[in-house]
């Protein structure tokens, strides 16, 4: 099977570690198939007038080999901050050549988006021109998110009525986009992966020493983006409230985003700074060692589809404390992970007081993880079977 792959959300020159879990489905697909990437890079990423350190302009459309894989990175060109509903007219006029050059030479099977808008708009117009099946994968905010604007949500309902497979990362999100509108028969569920050479359970010890971690300190690990969508208010302001009961702890947070200099001043208002940490944005090889070194992963979010934090935490055997959004009650072991309604900061406080006071006595978390390897089996499987819908 020939795949065209779709996203915005995917590594790039500018942004090296964006979208990684991308990376790790499109290389399991090509281990059977043929897979060209259109992942174009926002023009506000990678502005056309920055130069080289030799002096020279970047290309406008780059090409590269990742492994076999040819990637195309043709600049995204839109308005920042307005006409959200016609993002998929902008990203289309981005990149109608490339896309129709795909089409000639690398005739594609299957176009394949992930996020429904613009990606997913994109890749069934891509498809209807070629000939091909559309497939479309549903993350969570795309659905969940996206259609509370009026004017997106009739394209969002659009391109889940159209697409011929619709691939939905939880259970709770195939319900969702059904009830937006896609054909219950082209709705389905599929599971991401985990890399499972990374994301494994191993010496906590060994984790802490290489990170500089007390052997001895209760430890609070939160991993993401640094918007508000993520509840890091409702974290700091429960973690202000573990302290004042006198709870010791330290709180790691890995990522970066525009909310972190408030952040960093709420915490240092706070008088958290001896025990709050920010660490930034961090590779994908290095998350590993902070999931072991943790006693609970912790993610506070307003709303999620099946966060990839929270697999690769338990991969290395590592519950959490979330809030009970999207699709995390699907992938919970109670105990020892706990649920709390967002935006609570005093449940998510009693979670966390919890978690901490079992940490020497509960069982290891172990849980058995899909390889990407097998998530794009899965995949494959299921853009076959659309083949006859």
């Amino acid at each position: 099977m020939r795949v065209l792959f779709l996203s915005t959300i995917y590594p790039n020159p500018a942004e090296p570690d964006k979208g990684a879990f991308n990376r790790n489905l499109v290389h399991g697909l090509a281990r059977g198939h043929e897979v060209v990437v259109l992942a174009p890079v926002p023009w506000t990423a990678d502005p056309p007038w920055r130069r080289t350190r030799t002096g020279g302009t970047i290309p406008a459309c780059r090409q590269r080999d990742e492994n076999g894989v040819v990637i195309h990175h043709p600049r995204f060109y839109y308005p920042p901050r307005a006409l959200l509903s016609r993002r998929h007219l902008f990203y289309w006029w981005s990149v109608r050549e490339q896309i129709g050059g795909l089409i000639r030479d690398f005739r594609p099977d299957v176009v394949l988006g992930y996020w429904v808008h613009p990606d997913g708009a994109v890749a069934v117009r891509a498809a209807r021109l070629a000939g091909a099946r559309a497939g479309v994968i549903v993350g969570g905010s795309d659905v969940l998110l996206l259609p509370h604007s009026a004017r997106r949500r009739r394209h969002v309902m659009r391109v889940l009525d159209s697409a011929d497979v619709v691939a939905c990362v939880s259970e709770h999100l195939r319900r969702r986009v059904v009830g937006l509108g896609a054909p219950h028969h082209r709705a389905h569920v599929w599971r991401q992966g985990v890399d499972t050479t990374l994301f494994r359970p191993a010496d906590r010890a060994e984790a802490r020493h290489r990170l500089g971690v007390s052997e001895t300190s209760p430890v609070l690990l939160w991993v993401g983006r640094m918007v508000p969508v993520k509840g890091l208010d409702v974290l700091l302001e429960a973690c202000r409230r573990l302290r004042n009961r006198g709870v010791a702890f330290d709180l790691i947070l890995a990522g970066d985003g525009p909310l972190r200099p408030s952040l960093e001043g709420t915490v240092r208002a706070g008088g958290m700074a001896g025990c709050v940490r920010f660490v930034g944005a961090c590779a994908q090889d290095r998350l590993p060692d902070l999931y072991r070194a943790a006693d609970v992963t912790v993610l506070p979010s307003h709303s999620e589809g099946l966060p990839n934090v929270l697999r690769e935490s338990v991969c290395c055997g590592t519950p959490f404390v979330a809030s009970d959004v999207g699709g995390v009650s699907e992938i919970a072991e109670r105990p020892p992970d706990r649920l709390v309604p967002p935006g609570d900061p005093e449940r998510l406080a009693a979670a966390l007081i919890d978690s901490l006071g079992d940490r020497g006595s509960r069982p290891p978390r172990t849980a058995r993880a899909r390889s990407w390897d097998e998530s794009a089996d899965h995949l494959i499987e299921l853009l076959r079977a659309g083949t006859s819908q």
